[in-house]
Formats: structure tokens, sequence, C-alpha cells
């Protein structure tokens, strides 16, 4: 575990303090109507009332930072289009440079927002987050937020007539609340997730985050498990649901018998249906390391060398995946490559090196390139309760969960050199370290320790230790 200042923080008080999302209100008309400078692919949409289709969408790439995912969402947009058109919803992708490639949204309206004359008042400045906005034929906002976190819920409320505004303010909130804040979420955060997937049932976001708090918060198999099941099906036809749902299922709990083997046959229909769409593909490619498909992982591999280029984040989580694979040594040259591409596009330094620190101990198994990647990264660290927290954030913050285990590990190890000195929650640290590198003996040993010297009576600590010792082999008889 980490250490902060007070044992328990005020999870609500922290939550409260985040940034909005957006300036656009649910449940009421935005500040300046939609009207664009421009149409680049189909007539301009109404927004007279007695004019407006039943339902709008508009999904805005309109700054840099989200300009390379218009290509790659196109297909799943395009596909809801042509799932809605008949029932009068218009889907309107908003670009802020004229000259894009409209080749993957088929169907769809294209409209340039000329000095982001609407995304201004629509959104906070400076956020880069997905930002898709739903409208009721009065012009009310009904959904603001990703395509994968409750959007056809909210679109299939417009066109029902049902009033969702309460219940999805309230989901909205938690989605973003949780993205930052995991970590500090305990068990107790399943009911109001339950909450959202009652009201979103297609809210890929929200599933994935519910059963990582039944996996590993909760530590309750069967749960986990059975609703494994049930948002694979729930999500069977949803592109970017259903990889968001797998995305953090495979990162954050990969090590559960048998559900990389579920996810596979759930994701690969769906998968083949957005070959543009980077993050879905990326998800299918873990699925497939974790799986040990070798032959369809060297396959899919080369299909994204190019793909994942476009940005940095792309790049570093290719080089991740590609460095977990049983076969790692083979993937060599691409996550290299991968990693290289990553730094010409000035990728987030800490990042950058425990990516690069992944491919040297799991595909050059080079003992001196790790050492002097460890030095490196701390360089600037000499306080051990720093290296703890570092190597906590790692393994449990949603943004690097599952991708930098290995540098994880590599810190625990280090910490491990002063056994003797060390306290009872970075041995707790280190025990999830080892067991997500599936040293699963050493996991045990070390949570035991943990447990034995300042962990008694913690549930969070035995439901670790319980985890760990489910994934030892029997003893022989």
């Amino acid at each position: 575990m980490r250490v902060i200042a007070s044992a328990v923080r005020a999870f609500v008080v922290l939550l409260a303090a985040l940034p909005a999302l957006s300036q656009v209100e649910l449940g009421a008309r935005p500040s300046c109507p939609p009207v664009f400078a421009a149409w680049l692919q189909g007539e301009p949409v109404p927004t007279a009332e007695e004019q407006a289709p039943k339902c709008r969408v508009y999904a805005f790439y309109t700054v840099a930072q989200s300009a390379t995912r218009f290509v790659q969402e196109g297909d799943y947009f395009a596909a809801l289009q042509r799932r809605w058109s008949e029932r009068g919803v218009v889907v309107t992708a908003v670009v802020g440079e004229k000259d894009v490639a409209l080749t993957t949204w088929p169907g769809c309206r294209v409209a340039h927002d000329d000095k982001l004359a609407v995304t201004l008042p629509w959104f906070t400045l400076g956020n880069t987050g997905p930002c898709v906005v739903v409208l009721d034929p009065k012009g009310r906002a009904r959904f603001v937020g990703a395509p994968e976190a409750g959007l056809v819920d909210a679109v299939e409320a417009v066109l029902a007539g049902r009033d969702t505004v309460d219940a999805e303010r309230s989901a909205a909130t938690l989605r973003i609340d949780l993205v930052a804040a995991f970590d500090d979420a305990t068990a107790a955060v399943a009911d109001p997730l339950e909450q959202v997937v009652a009201h979103a049932p297609r809210d890929g976001l929200a599933r994935g985050l519910l059963f990582l708090v039944l996996a590993t918060k909760k530590n309750d198999d069967a749960a986990a498990r059975k609703f494994m099941q049930e948002s694979l099906a729930a999500l069977a036809n949803e592109a970017r649901p259903l990889a968001a749902f797998a995305d953090l299922a495979l990162r954050g709990d990969p090590r559960r018998d048998g559900i990389a083997v579920l996810v596979r046959d759930a994701l690969k229909p769906v998968a083949a249906a957005v070959p543009s769409d980077t993050f879905v593909q990326l998800t299918w490619l873990r699925t497939l390391v974790l799986t040990g498909d070798e032959r369809e992982t060297g396959r899919q591999s080369m299909k994204l060398r190019k793909q994942v280029t476009a940005t940095a984040s792309d790049c570093l989580d290719f080089a991740s995946v590609l460095s977990q694979a049983a076969n790692a040594p083979v993937h060599r040259d691409l996550a290299t490559m991968a990693i290289e591409k990553a730094a010409s596009l000035q990728a987030t330094p800490r990042l950058l090196l425990a990516a690069r620190y992944g491919v040297a101990a799991r595909c050059a198994n080079d003992s001196e390139a790790q050492k002097a990647l460890l030095d490196e990264y701390l360089k600037d660290t000499e306080m051990r309760v720093s290296i703890n927290n570092d190597c906590w954030y790692l393994m449990t913050e949603l943004a690097t969960m599952g991708r930098y285990d290995a540098l994880a590990a590599g810190l625990a190890d280090r910490m491990l050199e002063q056994k003797e000195s060390m306290d009872y929650f970075e041995f707790d640290t280190a025990a999830l370290a080892m067991f997500l590198v599936g040293r699963f003996a050493d996991a045990v040993a070390l949570q035991e320790t943990a447990i034995e010297k300042g962990g008694k009576g913690n549930p969070e600590y035995t439901e670790r230790l319980q985890r760990y010792q489910a994934r030892l082999s029997p003893a022989p008889r």
C-alpha cells in the first residue's frame, strides 16, 4: 500500500475538488447553439426545436490532443449512425481543421468548428478528454462523456422519451471521479457502481470498474466471474464499450483463470468490425497475449506497428503489451521501435523509462540495462517510502495499472534490499508487485509478513493474501 498523511483520505472530498469535464450542463441547453462555420460531409443539422432530429450526437475532435482519435473512432460512430438512422438520430463529428480524412465516417455529418466557436463555450479550457454530447429534440444535453461510457444508453433513453437526467448526472460524476482516484476507492464503491450499470447497462467503463472492485477490492471470485459473463453478454455488439471493459479487466486482474479466454471469444468479432480503432485493436492484442496465442499475437502486432505511431501513449501501450508475451524476446525489435517513436513524440519521461525497463527485463533479459534504468528512475529518490509509493501507484492507478508491472517489481526488489528495516506497508506493496509478475510464493510470504508486522485486522491485507494463496499450486501428495 502507499502512505499518505492520513491513513484514509476523504474520498468524497477529493472527488468534489476535481475539475468538471464540460461546461455543458446536463438537462439544460448549451450556452450557444451548435452552429458551425462549414460542413465537410452531409447537410447542416437543424437546431430549431420544430426541425431538429429526435436525437443529436456530437463528437468533438477539435483540439490537437483529440484530433488523432477522429480517424480511430469513426468506425464505431458510423456503425451507430447506421443502427439509428431510421429512428431519427444524427451523428456529427466536429473537427478543428478542414483537412481531415473522412473515410471512417460514412453516413455521418462532419462539421468544422472554425476558431473553436462552439468548442470553447461547451468545454472546459484545456480539457483533453473524450467529449461526446447528446441533445434531445429540445436541444437539452442528456449525455456528456466518452463513447464507451454510457452513450448508447443515453441515446436510447432520448428515443424512448425517458427522463434520466438525474441518474445520468450521478453516473457522469462517478465516472470522472473513479477514473481519477480509483486507488482511493474501497469495496463500498460497488454499490454506486451497480447503480450506474443499472442506469446504463452498456457502459463499458463502469462495468470494467465494477469488475475490478469485485475481483480485487472485494476479492469475491464468484461474483467477479458472474459479472464478467453478464458484462460480455450485455456489451456483445458494442465495440468501444466492450473494449473499455476488457481493457480494465485484463489490466487490473490479468491472472484470474479463464477470463482472458472469455474476453477473447467476445472481443474477436467486434475487433474485426473496427479495424481503424487503435484502442480496440490494442485491447485485442492484449487479449491474444494473455491467452498465449503466439501466432495471432505476431500477426496483430505486425498490423498495428504503424497504426500505433499516431500517439506516444499508443506506442508505449504497444511496447508494454508485447513485453508481457510469453515469447517476449521475439517482439524485441517491434517493442523497441515503438519506444523510440514514443520518445520522438515526447512521451512522459517516467512512462517512457518504465516501458524501456519492461523491454529490457522481458524482451532482452538484460540485467545491466535494468539496473541502469532503475538507477536513472531513482536518481532523485532516496527515501524508501517514496519508492514504495511510486511502486504502488504504478500498479494501482488506472492509467498505469497492468502496463508497467516489470518496473514495479524492480522497485520492490530494490526496497527488499533493506528488508530488515522495511515497514509493514512496504511488504504489502512488494507482495502485490511479486504477484503481478507471477512470483506467487514470494507474494504470499511477503503478504504474511505485512500482516504480522502491522496489518493484522486489516481486511484488505487479508483479502490480498487470500488472492495470492489462490494462485499457488497445490502441494504435491
